[in-house]
């Protein structure tokens, strides 16, 4: 750590930034770069889903921050501040992607200067919580029988709406 007399110590080692890997996101032809690991997993779990369930993603739709641990998707349609951006059958999407994701993935609609295109890991990228869901999704993905994903779940049933809006009454900022 780099000291000088009478300023206070530089931390520029601990702030280093994170690694970032670029992904495909399933059923589109684009790339986003993530942090590696389980957060990658959980947001192209949503970006995915987003895709497939809500509306089709085209080039330039998806953006990271330097953690890469945030994505935005359309941040020029859903700018911060805005809401009522997606239509009623769309949030109840978006509301059980989060659901699906035991309150590990935060959506920016329920931020108080909401961000309805934003889907944010809300624990630390270390948790060990992320795993455990990654892996989920990961075998839910490969298991017919278990597939929670995009096209095989079914986000309007009565019990799935209900978790849904339980679990963003607990996260609602």
């Amino acid at each position: 750590m780099l000291t000088v007399p009478g300023l206070p110590p530089a931390a520029a080692e601990a702030a280093a930034k994170p690694t970032l890997r670029t992904y495909a996101v399933q059923g589109t032809d684009l790339a986003v770069a993530l942090l590696p690991g389980p957060a990658a997993t959980i947001l192209l779990y949503a970006a995915r889903r987003f895709h497939y369930e809500i509306d089709a993603l085209r080039s330039g739709d998806l953006v990271t921050d330097a953690s890469g641990t945030v994505l935005d998707i359309r941040p020029g349609w859903y700018p911060a501040g805005a809401r009522d951006g997606f239509l009623p059958y769309q949030l109840i999407v978006v509301h059980d992607i989060v659901a699906q994701c035991d309150g590990l993935l935060r959506w920016g609609g329920d931020e108080r200067t909401p961000r309805e295109g934003r889907f944010a890991i809300a624990v630390a990228p270390t948790d060990h919580r992320l795993r455990v869901l990654a892996k989920r999704l990961d075998t839910d993905a490969a298991s017919p029988s278990r597939r929670v994903g995009a096209g095989t779940a079914l986000p309007f049933t009565t019990d799935r709406v209900r978790r849904a809006q339980s679990l963003r009454r607990s996260m609602i900022r």
